[in-house]
């Protein structure tokens, strides 16, 4: 089982969270996560979570190192098991939720979606590991 370290953005505004929706290219399922991917060598997570955010998403965040919540679970992804250590850092947009610009990022991001923040967990029940890191840190960021 490969190990990876990766750091994602939780970005709630105005009652919506950013998702970005990605199908699996083995299993050809899609779903919803927050933006993230790989902690490159020599970058702190919170600047993955920031970068990874705009590929992903085309959207500018600001990210608070200090709001972080790291947790670990199993993933697999196209047909690889994965250990994934995953830094959730709370972020916000510097603007307002609208129209999400069209990126050009891999085949299997099939772009991304404001959704109210309620529905946007649902969605992301499919994985119990990411929706409780989630909740807990926008419980977390609320205050």
């Amino acid at each position: 089982i490969m190990q990876r370290v990766r750091a994602s953005a939780v970005c709630e505004a105005e009652g919506k969270l950013l998702l970005v929706r990605l199908r699996d290219p083995v299993t050809g399922v899609a779903a919803l996560y927050p933006p993230g991917g790989g902690v490159e060598p020599n970058e702190a997570p919170a600047e993955t979570a920031r970068r990874e955010t705009l590929e992903e998403t085309g959207v500018r965040v600001r990210v608070d190192p200090a709001l972080v919540l790291v947790d670990r679970y199993p993933f697999t992804w196209a047909g690889v098991d994965y250990d994934c250590i995953t830094h959730y850092f709370a972020a916000s947009a510097e603007e307002p939720p609208g129209a999400l610009p069209k990126v050009v990022d891999a085949d299997y991001n099939l772009g991304a979606v404001w959704l109210p923040t309620r529905e946007a967990l649902d969605a992301l029940a499919v994985h119990p590991a990411i929706a409780s890191a989630v909740t807990r840190l926008l419980e977390r960021a609320r205050g």
